[in-house]
């Protein structure tokens, strides 16, 4: 077994370099002998430099981003919570003084102040997401998504149901909550048919578990496919959609921060459907260990 140091070595042209010198013992026929040997590490020093630069530069971005994320909820937040209790106070003050005109514009502010604090709790969840660990858990998802279903409010046209079985995964219980909590409610949000209906479904496949849900709504022009995962992007107005643009995003990071894929797959007027995938081995015990019941 060899042992190690750092040290310096000087070049003929009288310039240092960093060196690592090792000694082994040798047995040979007149006893142990010590063999030296010298390495050149100029290269892997530079090299760790260079990895110890990038790990503190990240580790100060990663301090920027809690003061941008405690600014925000705090700072912005603040003023947005007075200018709703005033344009509720004014509603309800000057009722019999305004015309329609004048408490249109104030259910108009009404809702693009609601729709900035969740635009801010939109992007505070982003930067959140690889940033705050949680505990990984398995989770199962049977257990879970009814829960889930009940939080998303659908109105009585849209029936949302669960095919078959669903998996346990080792996740974060937050982040698999937000995924389908998301794509429940875009889908609950935009569904434009007198009877709404929205499928989850589950199969394993090489080693990965395929989701999907799936609905009869508007569809999405194929056009528009990469367009929808993009932060702050929405296919409709503004003011006719409650939207930010951060929920599909959000989902598309927790996602790829498991390894998985998602994308989707629409007829435009009849309905689309998003696929997702999730390692199936991921380290969950034995007597939890993630199952598909068969068809």
């Amino acid at each position: 077994m060899g042992t190690g140091r750092d040290l310096f070595g000087r070049r003929k042209d009288g310039t240092d370099f960093d060196v690592e010198v090792g000694l082994n013992a040798v047995q040979t026929e007149e006893g142990t002998m010590a063999m030296a040997f010298i390495s050149d590490i100029t290269e892997r020093k530079h090299a760790e430099q260079k990895q110890q630069k990038l790990l503190d530069e990240l580790e100060s971005v990663n301090q920027e981003l809690k003061d941008f994320a405690h600014i925000v909820s705090h700072d912005l937040k603040a003023p947005l919570r007075g200018i709703k209790s005033l344009t509720e106070w004014m509603a309800d003050d000057f009722a019999d003084k305004l015309d329609e005109d004048g408490k249109e514009q104030l259910e108009l502010l009404d809702t693009r102040v609601n729709r900035m604090h969740n635009l801010i709790d939109g992007v505070l969840q982003y930067s959140r997401v690889g940033r705050v660990q949680e505990t990984t858990e398995p989770v199962n998802l049977s257990e879970l998504l009814p829960d889930i279903i009940d939080s998303v409010s659908a109105p009585e046209n849209i029936e949302i149901k669960v095919q078959g079985q669903l998996p346990t995964v080792a996740i974060e219980r937050t982040r698999i909550t937000q995924v389908f909590q998301n794509l429940l409610s875009n889908a609950v949000k935009y569904m434009d048919k007198p009877q709404g209906h929205i499928q989850i479904a589950c199969e394993q496949d090489t080693g990965m578990f395929k989701f999907s849900v799936a609905d009869n709504g508007p569809g999405i022009e194929e056009k528009h496919f990469d367009r929808v995962f993009q932060i702050f992007q929405t296919l409709k107005p503004k003011d006719t959609f409650e939207s930010t643009g951060v929920g599909l995003t959000l989902v598309k990071k927790i996602v790829e921060m498991y390894n998985g894929k998602i994308w989707l797959e629409s007829k435009f007027t009849e309905g689309t459907t998003f696929f997702f995938t999730l390692p199936a081995s991921q380290q969950i015990p034995a007597a939890t260990a993630p199952q598909l019941a068969e068809p």
